[in-house]
C-alpha cells in the first residue's frame, strides 16, 4: 500500500456517527497523539485549521468585499438585474455542488478545494467587462459554483476531523471568527475601491483574493487526502430523506434553517437597498454592514463557550440555531415598526449582530450530527436548506422590497417576514421544550431503574 493510499484508507470514513469503512482504519485527526509515524508530512490539527483559517479569511474577504456593492453593481448595469443576478448566485453558492454530488465522493481535498477558488476568482473578475444580459448572470453562477465547492468541502473536511458536537463547534466558531474578521474589513474595501462608480479595481481585488485563498491551500492540506465515500449516487438518498422526515430533531433542524437564512439573505439584498436609498454617506454604510461581522469576532468566542456548556447539558444544536432566527425576525420587526430610517436600522443591524454567533456556525453542528449515511449526504442536505432559504431571500430581497419601498409599503415587507418568522420558529423551541420535560428522570410518574 503507498503512502497516500494508507493515509486516505485511514482517513475515510462511511457513516456520519463516525462509522468507517474498515473497522481497523484510525483517525489520524481524532487525536493529535494518533498521527501515524509512517506518513511523513500529515500536518497537524493545529497547522491545518490555521492554514483553513487564513484560507476562509481570504475568501470571505473577496466574498465581503464584493457583496456590499453587488445588488448596486447589477442594479447599475441593468435595471431590476439586482434580484435576478442575487438569486443567480446564492443558489449557485448554495446548491452548485450538488450537481457533482456523485463525482465528489472519494475526491482529493486540495485540488478541488483550488478549482473552486479559480472558479469564483474567474466569475468575479470578469463581471465588470459584462455588458448585460445573461453574461453577467452566467458569470454570477460560475462563481456561486466555485464558493459551492469551496464550502461543502471546507465543512466536510472538519466534520471528518471532529467527531463530537462540541468540539466541531468549537472549531467552526474559529473559522467563523476568521470570516468575520474579513466580514469587518470586506465593506471598507469596497467603499476604497469602488468610489467612482467604476467596478473594475473593486472585482481586481476580489479576484485576487481568492486566488490567494486557494494557494494557501497547499500550505496544510495534504495532496493525498480525500473526500469521505458517499453511499448513494444521488447528493440526498432516499434514506436519508426518510430519517429527515421522521425524526423530529432533523425537521427542526432543516426548517430553522430554511427560515434563518432567508432571514439572513436580507442583509445583502434588502437592506442593502434600503441603506442605499436612506443614506448618503458611503462610510456610514460601510459601519452599519461591517458592524455584524465586529460583533462576531468579538463575541463569537463567549457565544461558543456558552453553547459549549449548555450542549454538554443536553441542548442540541438546532435549539441555537432556532434563536438566532428569532433574533433576526425581530430585527425585521424592528425594520417595519415605523420608526424612521437611521434608528431602525441601527437596532435591527445590532439585532443581527447578536444573534449571528448563534447562528453559521451552529448550522453546521447541527447538521454534521443528523442521522445520514455519510457526512458528504448531510452537508449536501445542508447546502439545500442554506441555499433554498438564502436564494429566496436575496431574490425576494433584491426584487419584491424595491418594489413596495418605492411604492411606500416597504414597512409591510418586514413586518410579514417578521411574523412569518416568529410563527414558524416558536413552536420548534417549545416542542423542544416539552420533549425534554418528557424526558426527565421521574417526568413521566415512573421510578427510575436502580
Amino acid at each position: 500500500m503507498s503512502e497516500d493510499s494508507s493515509f486516505d484508507h485511514a482517513c475515510t470514513r462511511s457513516g456520519a456517527n463516525g462509522s468507517r469503512v474498515d473497522s481497523t482504519a484510525t483517525d489520524p485527526f481524532q487525536d493529535p497523539r494518533s498521527c501515524r509515524p509512517e506518513v511523513p508530512g500529515l500536518p497537524s490539527r493545529g497547522l491545518l485549521t490555521l492554514v483553513l483559517s487564513v484560507h476562509h479569511l481570504l475568501v470571505s474577504l473577496g466574498l465581503y468585499t464584493v457583496m456590499p456593492v453587488l445588488a448596486v453593481v447589477l442594479s447599475r448595469q441593468a435595471t431590476g438585474a439586482a434580484g435576478p443576478g442575487l438569486f443567480c448566485y446564492t443558489a449557485s453558492a448554495g446548491s452548485g455542488s450538488l450537481l457533482i454530488s456523485r463525482w465528489l465522493s472519494r475526491r482529493r481535498y486540495l485540488p478541488t478545494m483550488i478549482v473552486g477558488t479559480l472558479l469564483a476568482a474567474t466569475g468575479f473578475g470578469l463581471l465588470p467587462y459584462a455588458d448585460g444580459g445573461v453574461v453577467p448572470l452566467g458569470l454570477l453562477l460560475t462563481a456561486g459554483f466555485g464558493m459551492s465547492l469551496h464550502s461543502l468541502l471546507s465543512r466536510v473536511l472538519v466534520a471528518e476531523m471532529v467527531t463530537d458536537d462540541i468540539g466541531r463547534q468549537r472549531l467552526y466558531s474559529t473559522l467563523m471568527i476568521a470570516i468575520n474578521i474579513a466580514a469587518s474589513i470586506g465593506p471598507f474595501l469596497a467603499m476604497a475601491t469602488f468610489p467612482e462608480g467604476d467596478s473594475r479595481p473593486l472585482f481586481t481585488v476580489v479576484a485576487g483574493c481568492y486566488l490567494l485563498a486557494g494557494a494557501s491551500l497547499a500550505f496544510g492540506v495534504r495532496p493525498g487526502l480525500r473526500t469521505p465515500v458517499s453511499s448513494t449516487r444521488w447528493p440526498i438518498s432516499r434514506t436519508t430523506l426518510r430519517i429527515t422526515l421522521r425524526d423530529s430533531t432533523a425537521r427542526a433542524t432543516v426548517l430553522a434553517t430554511l427560515v434563518g437564512t432567508f432571514l439572513y439573505a436580507q442583509l445583502s439584498s434588502s437592506v442593502v437597498l434600503l441603506l442605499a436609498e436612506e443614506f448618503t454617506s458611503a462610510s456610514m454604510r460601510a459601519v452599519l454592514l461591517a458592524a455584524p461581522a465586529v460583533g462576531i469576532v468579538v463575541l463569537q468566542t463567549p457565544a461558543t463557550a456558552v453553547m459549549a456548556r449548555l450542549m454538554g447539558r443536553g441542548v442540541p444544536p438546532f435549539v441555537f440555531v432556532c434563536a438566532a432566527a428569532l433574533g433576526f425576525s425581530g430585527a425585521m420587526l424592528v425594520l417595519g415598526s415605523g420608526l424612521s430610517p437611521a434608528p431602525a436600522v441601527v437596532t435591527a443591524i445590532f439585532l443581527f449582530t447578536l444573534a449571528e454567533p448563534f447562528f453559521h456556525s451552529t448550522v453546521s453542528t447541527a447538521f454534521a450530527g443528523l442521522p445520514a449515511d455519510s457526512r458528504l449526504e448531510a452537508f449536501n442536505l445542508r447546502q439545500v436548506c442554506w441555499t433554498t432559504g438564502e436564494a429566496l431571500g436575496a431574490l425576494c430581497g433584491g426584487a419584491l422590497f424595491l418594489v413596495l419601498y418605492r411604492t411606500g409599503h416597504g414597512h409591510i415587507y418586514w413586518l410579514v417576514l417578521g411574523a412569518g418568522a416568529m410563527i414558524t420558529i416558536t413552536p420548534l423551541t417549545t416542542g423542544f421544550r416539552k420533549r425534554s420535560h418528557r424526558k426527565a428522570p421521574g417526568a413521566t410518574g415512573t421510578k427510575p431503574a436502580d
